[in-house]
């Protein structure tokens, strides 16, 4: 496997993101996981993530629209990791319906989140112009 489709496995597959930002106060790094998803026929260089509206890292993206990212590896067995660093975040809600939808499918546990829980989120798409990958076929992807 080369290193497009690592990298391609990787951002499919993976179930978290460990997503860094700045935190208002002071310049301290905050690190949190979140579901994301991956739509390489619509952007091979875009993944997306939702979040309530009333969260910190909305007040540090407001603040600081840049974060770094790692995906958490792929099993014990494959170690297969996708990292960037300062991505640029804006808050897309162009198709919210598709995102919940591929949300609830994806991860059984979203559907826990009613209309009203849903109607107070917002879709972040992550773009970035390089990605390391790192794994049997690690390399760097740029965009």
């Amino acid at each position: 496997m080369a290193t497009k489709e690592t990298y391609t496995s990787v951002l499919e597959n993976a179930t978290n993101l460990a997503i860094a930002t700045e935190r208002v106060e002071g310049h301290i790094p905050s690190v949190r996981t979140v579901n994301f998803l991956y739509f390489p026929k619509q952007s091979e260089n875009t993944v997306y993530f939702a979040t309530s509206k009333d969260t910190n890292k909305v007040k540090e993206l407001a603040a600081n629209e840049h974060l770094s990212f790692t995906t958490t590896p792929l099993s014990a067995a494959d170690s297969s990791t996708v990292r960037v660093i300062g991505a640029d975040t804006k808050v897309d809600n162009s198709h919210r319906d598709e995102t919940f939808e591929a949300m609830d499918k994806k991860y059984p546990s979203f559907k826990m989140f009613d209309q009203k829980a849903r109607d107070n989120m917002d879709i972040y798409a992550v773009t970035f112009k390089e990605a390391d990958v790192f794994g049997k076929d690690g390399g760097k992807m740029t965009f």
